[in-house]
């Protein structure tokens, strides 16, 4: 039975993160940081044109009569703008950040705009993980932007963003999808054989209860010549930035063992599938078009980062070319059915953790330029998204025409925060030393 105003059921992804939230909060935001005189008011009115625009910002998720997960049209009501003075803007948005969406709420999409006692500020927008991702967030972002500033901004009504799972060419979905899922299956487990499970991360402590929770996050910054340096000796080494910054960041994680021997440690990669669907699909507006892509890796010292880097990035592009990108969600708990109530949620998580533990990276790549903003000034645009219970940081990055922003998140219940602190320093390191 369908919801009255229901507008589509939730497809296999979309509920995958929908439960996932349940079990760790997947709430994740779209972050400018700028300076300049800032209407209050014209941010509002921004913000309410983007929602008469986008579909999906105006919806929110119900379960059926048989518990089934529906989007479900609202009247718009505004998109809520959270005005805070602070001074570390960054504890104060990540608190926000995994703020829950309760099922029925609307819109899911939420605002903040963070000053301090000067001309700074900070935009950001949280939304719920089953509307969007960082890339189609990111457009709203900008719209939004572009209406603080007073600029003219796109105004046509966008439709609704087809399913992810709809997009599937031929070869991934139907009955040879189901086929190829299985081979696929038998070829991860024969795989996972052969590396053996990752060692459990020194420093991060086990599962906590879902309300033990204090997320943070540390920003990394590469400015725009070291960001472009950093991209000629990827290509030059036969590797992407994509693949440094995981190295990266498994290196670092190595350092919190107290011994200099080789781990054994998971990293997984959110893709964009909009490359590889039968149909395109852009970034204008918000829709969920994201899989995840794992490879458990032997990680030594410094001086592995590059030959890691390559291992990494060829692992990737193995595992989009055969159809493990597309068919992530079969391989998982097979959340669209799951029943949307305690008993669902309960098993769902209980699969999720016991999951195998890997350290998660996201690359939004290079965001399209900003238009001409008159008096407002953004000086970088990154995301933020907490790690689950399992992973022990979270690294999401991005990069504009002032260089790359990368934000290292994690929780501090779980991370302490000087070993945090020490991940960060030595990404840093590692990714200076790779642009040099």
């Amino acid at each position: 039975m369908l919801l009255p105003a229901s507008l589509r059921r939730l497809d296999r992804a979309e509920a995958f993160f929908w439960f996932l939230d349940r079990f760790s909060s997947m709430n994740f935001a779209v972050i400018a940081e700028g300076s300049g005189a800032l209407d209050k008011a014209a941010l509002q009115r921004a913000l309410d044109a983007a929602q008469k625009r986008h579909p999906l910002l105006s919806v929110a998720i119900e379960a059926d009569a048989e518990a089934r997960l529906h989007f479900v049209a609202r009247s718009p009501q505004g998109i809520p703008l959270r005005s805070i003075t602070t001074v570390d803007w960054r504890t104060t948005l990540a608190e926000h950040i995994v703020e829950p969406f309760a099922l029925g709420e609307a819109p899911l999409v939420r605002a903040c705009l963070l000053t301090d006692d000067n001309s700074h500020w900070v935009i950001a927008l949280i939304f719920h993980h089953s509307i969007g991702d960082a890339r189609s967030a990111f457009s709203v972002l900008t719209e939004v932007l572009q209406g603080a500033a007073g600029k003219e901004v796109p105004t046509s009504p966008l439709p609704l963003a087809p399913a992810l799972g709809e997009l599937y060419p031929e070869a991934f979905a139907g009955d040879p999808g189901r086929q190829l899922a299985e081979q696929l299956k038998a070829a991860r487990k024969a795989a996972a054989e052969r590396s053996g499970l990752p060692t459990p991360q020194a420093g991060h402590q086990p599962s906590p209860p879902p309300e033990a929770l204090q997320p943070r996050f540390i920003t990394l910054r590469l400015d725009a010549d070291q960001t472009a340096a950093l991209a000629g000796n990827a290509r030059a080494a036969q590797t992407t930035v994509n693949g440094l910054i995981g190295a990266a960041q498994l290196i670092a994680l190595r350092t919190l063992f107290s011994d200099a021997e080789e781990k054994t440690l998971g990293l997984t990669c959110a893709a964009d599938l909009r490359p590889h669907l039968r149909e395109t699909v852009g970034h204008s507006t918000p829709g969920f078009y994201v899989t995840l892509v794992s490879s458990i890796q032997r990680v030594g010292d410094d001086a592995s980062l590059w030959p890691l880097a390559q291992r990494l990035t060829a692992a990737i592009r193995q595992q989009m070319a055969t159809g493990f990108g597309h068919l992530f969600y079969d391989f998982m708990p097979p959340a669209d059915q799951f029943p949307a109530n305690e008993a669902g949620i309960a098993g769902f998580s209980g699969l999720m953790a016991r999951g195998i533990q890997t350290s998660l990276l996201s690359n939004a790549g290079r965001l399209v330029p900003l238009p001409e903003l008159g008096g407002l000034s953004v000086s970088a645009r990154s995301f933020a998204l907490c790690p689950t219970r399992t992973q022990p940081v979270f690294t999401a990055a991005s990069t504009d025409a002032n260089g790359m922003t990368i934000n290292l998140n994690y929780n501090a219940v779980q991370l302490a925060p000087e070993a945090a602190a020490a991940v960060a320093a030595a990404m840093q390191r590692l990714l200076l030393g790779a642009a040099a």
